[in-house]
């Protein structure tokens, strides 16, 4: 059984005066424990689907199954990392955390939920943060932050929603590595939307592209993991991947160019 799937989901926006269509039609399986990846351009509807998977919109018409239940809105068993780190400013790092804990109806007192914070603070590598607050830390620090947090609460599923965008190159290069790692130790689901192809190759079991409303390629990433950047240089299957990818953004470029063989 897949752990997520997706059939004949479209999703409309409307106000009282216009409607817009964000999905059409979308069909998407995603095997337990596996890492996808979402690509295309602004606009296309890639958070959209993560908004409809994660409960907060409805489809217009089609379904979305769970471990073969279908969703009816928000789930403890789905956790969000976003762009912009969703933390309470007023509760150290540790509160952060027994907090999501709590609202996912963790077991345990106080005290063994403080304990599984710290231990999951440690994991991203923060064991000398406990006591601090958001402000006390940097933008990598608390994305950090936000990963534990999800990890702690027993989410199944990741909905990771441009988590690294805003991140310094240094900082974004350790998370995609800590990221990758720990989905594959805890055996999380993921998908995570990206504009950075690079990313997509370098975490993706799987990459999806969306455009027009629709998924207009489901592409296999066949390079063995662990995956590092300076494992991918020079690597001839991440070169046509990488091209193939940059093609579909720009496809009257790549053909002009040369294609697949090009380095874009």
């Amino acid at each position: 059984m897949d752990k997520i799937e997706i059939k004949g989901l479209t999703l409309e926006y409307r106000d009282a005066n216009s409607s817009y269509v964000a999905l059409e039609n979308i069909d998407l399986s995603v095997k337990e424990g596996e890492f996808v990846c979402i690509i295309g351009p602004s606009g296309c509807g890639k958070s959209s689907l993560l908004s409809v998977i994660e409960g907060l919109n409805k489809p217009s018409s089609g379904k979305i199954y769970i471990d073969g239940s279908e969703i009816s809105g928000p789930g403890t068993d789905r956790g969000v990392v976003f762009q912009h780190y969703s933390l309470f400013p007023w509760l150290t790092t540790v509160g952060n955390i027994v907090f999501a804990m709590k609202q996912n109806k963790c077991k345990g007192s106080g005290k063994e939920l403080a304990a599984t914070a710290r231990e999951y603070l440690a994991k991203v590598g923060l064991e000398d943060t406990f006591d601090k607050y958001p402000a006390q830390l940097s933008g990598g620090m608390q994305q950090r932050v936000a990963i534990a947090k999800v990890l702690a609460a027993n989410a199944q599923i990741f909905l990771m929603d441009e988590p690294f965008g805003a991140i310094d190159p240094k900082n974004r290069q350790e998370l995609q590595e800590l990221i990758g790692l720990l989905a594959r130790e805890e055996k999380k689901t993921v998908l995570f939307v990206t504009h950075d192809i690079e990313e997509a190759i370098l975490l993706g079991d799987r990459i999806i592209y969306i455009d027009d409303k629709k998924i207009q390629a489901d592409i296999t990433v066949d390079i063995e993991k662990p995956r590092t950047k300076a494992s991918l240089v020079g690597n001839n299957t991440y070169t046509k991947l990488h091209n193939t990818l940059m093609g579909l953004f720009y496809k009257m470029v790549a053909t002009q160019i040369g294609g697949e063989e090009v380095v874009i």
